[in-house]
């Protein structure tokens, strides 16, 4: 498909699909990595142990804490992709695919690069600067992010 036409919001279901499954593969391997952080801080309570034990124990419990953090992190971006109308729409907002400076990029959820119908795409956070920025643009506007302008190449 060529990256500038044939954008219809089947295309854009797609590029969710990428992005949910991506988000699942995380929140499953957060999922495992909290479960093995709290297996490795249970203590048995009949056993004693030494000061490294318990030391390690108190990490391990520690950590258990960041990775329960993680796992709802995941959640809440599954929540979000779930939440994006992707519609096809003139004016950029959550739930856009834009591109400028050669790149495209799904508004309305952070996103590592994808692939998805031969396309490279990012997703840009709804609270992030040029998000503010491109807010409401159409296709051949210019917006200025920490002192560059760009020009919105694509809005659907």
């Amino acid at each position: 498909m060529d990256a500038s036409t044939d954008w219809t919001e089947d295309r854009k279901q797609r590029i969710r699909a990428a992005l949910r499954d991506r988000a699942e593969q995380d929140l499953q391997a957060s999922r495992q990595a909290a479960a093995a952080q709290a297996s490795a801080a249970r203590l048995d309570e009949d056993a004693s142990y030494d000061a490294d034990a318990l030391s390690q124990s108190d990490e391990a419990g520690e950590l258990s804490g960041l990775q329960d953090d993680a796992v709802a992190r995941q959640e809440r971006l599954l929540a979000q992709i779930d939440g994006l109308d992707l519609s096809v729409r003139e004016a950029a907002g959550p739930g856009a695919v834009v591109a400028f400076g050669g790149d495209h990029y799904l508004v309305g959820v952070v996103a590592g690069e994808l692939d998805v119908d031969g396309l490279r795409i990012e997703g840009i956070a709804a609270d992030s600067p040029v998000a503010a920025a491109i807010a409401g643009k159409r296709a051949g506007e210019t917006f200025t992010v920490n002192g560059v302008e760009q020009r919105l190449d694509l809005v659907v």
